[in-house]
């Protein structure tokens, strides 16, 4: 089956409901939403099925309320026999899952398009199946976000985590502080009350954040006598945190936190609020404990009187923090070890990075609650060139995330949340770089925790992402060949060309965000100089780099291909592709860029030419090492293949 996230319980049938055109008819329970969701699966089917072509629904559930909250009824039951697909479930947000899963049953043979006879029973394992998206870094536009929305919808996520400000841009357009808001690019209250609105109509909620009281650049640029630190004029460009927050002690800040807060509680129904509370930054490491948690302590309060739940990342965890705060724990295993045991409801997100770039099995064998199941990512040789980092930035973590010394009840894991920080993306690689790994996520937090298998994980991804296109969501594909276009490469070229691009990666976790200097220096435990990294919020990401998928499917491909012919054939794109690039480099900046990795790949080629023939072949050493910001991922299957 290639459904993704697997079902609870499939019981398969012997016969197959035909698909004819015309047919569709939908009976039983009937809502205004109900109905614009099964005209979302008219379209969505119209991609694998074919126009007009339908089949009969009954289905049978309660009506739900105007919008989804936590822990709402989402399971159901599908079966699917020669006369009809039968759907039940206590309400619509049981529906809606069980209709994308329809979507994802669809398929045709000689004799037409069909779906198998099975019967479905399932439910989610966890109530906060999330997604994070930073519109601060880089603008995200409305629309962009809708399209996000269809995309969770098909793989069952059910919450869309908006994090609306931080030191590089204030993206609420607020009527009480108008002047914090980026002129340019930010969201008035009824483009995000469509968001809310559209999301509710897919079983969403919308869970907005304002970061306090650091990461507040943008704010302090306008205000500046909110702040405490490092004098601010501008919203920042440079990335990484800034040594300055608002100022506890200052009523204008609070007052305006105070009023932000009441506004966006006006626009968002929902009953979580998330404020932030990471990275506090004084100058000359000024302690922040203390003046985060006066902070912190107003910000729930006001929440608590506008009837919303605090959220907060986990660098919140204080003594005098409340329990009725959810951490969001990113900092780790330790960070969520500690937030669980000091009482704190926990939702995880620190095996679920997407912006650093790891392939989607590592984020796949990190489960939100079995600590010795996370992948030990130093020992990944994927990842050998940021082993440094890797380890320094463990050990600080599990030193430095602060526990309690209450005794209290352990705290429950809600589930877990991706995050997609945007220093690297724009609106346009947003899809490319979130739904290239996302529903490996998505099928964490959905299917039993014994669903592990990591080989049929990778056989249904690759069907998700054809899933994707053929429904007309976003095509993976197609986003990495408009940005090639852009730089000036024609079809017949970037068929050429697509041997060496399927090949590479990007280098891994902050590598390309810190630069080769910083890098060095953070990987020793050192001060980093911010100067020297490579990019700001002004930098173009229009490079090639920037148009790779996070990884690279080729060479999982390759680690597993046998068929002589196929290894052949391979080892003659890596050798043509050579000839693209010296001749494109020599007008296209972007192309040259490629010289080394093309001339590494080529003469891969010819080493696994020679292997193939019968002569011993080894990988060079300088194959397995990052090339700027380029991993060339098939040497490592290539070196094991020819190791034995």
């Amino acid at each position: 089956m290639e459904a993704m996230p697997l079902p609870r319980r499939i019981h398969p049938g012997s016969d197959r409901l035909p698909m004819v055109e015309g047919a569709w008819e939908w009976t039983g329970t009937s809502t205004p939403r109900l109905a614009r969701a099964a005209h979302r699966l008219r379209d969505q089917v119209t991609g694998v099925a074919g126009a007009g072509r339908g089949c009969r629904v009954a289905v049978s559930c309660g009506v739900s309320g105007a919008f989804p909250a936590l822990g709402d009824d989402e399971g159901y039951r599908l079966a699917v026999d020669r006369r009809e697909a039968r759907i039940e479930a206590a309400g619509e947000w049981g529906v809606l899952r069980a209709f994308a899963t329809l979507a994802q049953l669809v398929r045709t043979d000689a004799d037409g398009p069909h779906l198998p006879a099975l019967t479905i029973e399932d439910a989610p394992r966890f109530p906060w199946r999330g997604l994070m998206i930073d519109t601060a870094r880089h603008f995200i536009r409305g629309a962009t976000l809708l399209r996000t929305l269809d995309a969770m919808a098909l793989f069952k996520l059910n919450v869309l985590h908006l994090h609306l400000s931080d030191d590089q841009a204030f993206r609420f357009a607020s009527r009480a502080f108008p002047e914090l808001a980026d002129p340019e690019h930010r969201y008035d209250a009824g483009e995000l009350r469509a968001v809310v609105r559209e999301a509710a109509d897919r079983g969403i909620r919308v869970v907005p954040e304002l970061d306090v009281p650091g990461h507040v650049a943008s704010w302090l640029a306008v205000h500046p006598k909110w702040g405490l630190g490092e004098a601010v004029t501008a919203p920042a460009t440079r990335f990484g945190p800034h040594a300055c927050c608002l100022d506890p002690d200052h009523p204008g800040a609070a007052g305006a936190a105070q009023a932000l807060f009441g506004e966006l509680a006006e626009v968002f129904p929902d009953r979580f609020f998330h404020f932030g509370g990471d990275e506090v930054q004084l100058p000359d490491g000024a302690e922040t404990g203390g003046l985060q948690a006066s902070f912190n302590a107003s910000v729930v309060a006001r929440l608590r009187e506008l009837g919303r739940t605090p959220v907060a990342w986990d660098e919140a965890i204080h003594q005098d923090l409340p329990r009725d705060v959810v951490i969001q724990a990113w900092r780790g295993p330790a960070a969520r070890a500690r937030a669980l045991g000091a009482g704190f409801d926990t939702v995880h997100s620190a095996g679920y990075y997407l912006d650093l770039a790891y392939p989607a099995d590592l984020h796949y064998l990190s489960d939100p609650e079995k600590e010795e199941a996370d992948p030990d990512l130093p020992s990944d040789p994927r990842l050998a060139h940021v082993r440094p980092g890797l380890e320094m930035l463990q050990r600080i973590w599990a030193s430095d995330t602060p526990g309690t010394d209450a005794e209290t009840e352990r705290g429950r894991v809600l589930g877990g949340e991706a995050c997609m920080w945007t220093e690297l993306v724009t609106d346009d690689l947003l899809p490319l770089k979130v739904w290239s790994r996302m529903p490996a996520i998505a099928e964490r937090l959905w299917s039993d925790a014994s669903v592990r298998d990591v080989d049929d994980m990778y056989r249904r991804l690759t069907a998700g992402h054809a899933l994707l296109a053929r429904t007309g969501i976003v095509d993976l594909d197609a986003i990495t060949a408009r940005g090639l276009e852009r730089l000036g490469l024609n079809a017949a070229d970037r068929a050429e060309l697509a041997p060496l691009l399927a090949a590479l990666e990007p280098v891994k976790w902050y590598a390309r965000l810190l630069g080769p200097t910083a890098l060095a220096r953070r990987s020793a435990g050192g001060a980093e100089d911010v100067a020297t990294r490579p990019y700001d919020t002004t930098t173009e990401l229009n490079r090639v780099v920037d148009l790779l998928p996070p990884e690279s499917l080729a060479a999982r491909r390759l680690a597993r291909e046998t068929d002589v012919g196929a290894l052949r054939g391979t080892a003659s794109g890596w050798r043509r592709q050579r000839r693209c690039v010296r001749r494109l480099g020599a007008r296209i900046p972007a192309v040259a860029e490629l010289d080394r990795v093309s001339a590494s790949l080529h003469d891969l080629g010819e080493r696994l030419e020679r292997f193939l023939d019968g002569e011993p072949a080894t990988v060079p050493d300088e194959a397995l090492e990052p090339l700027g910001e380029y991993v060339l991922a098939v040497a490592a299957p290539l070196a094991a293949r020819f190791a034995a």
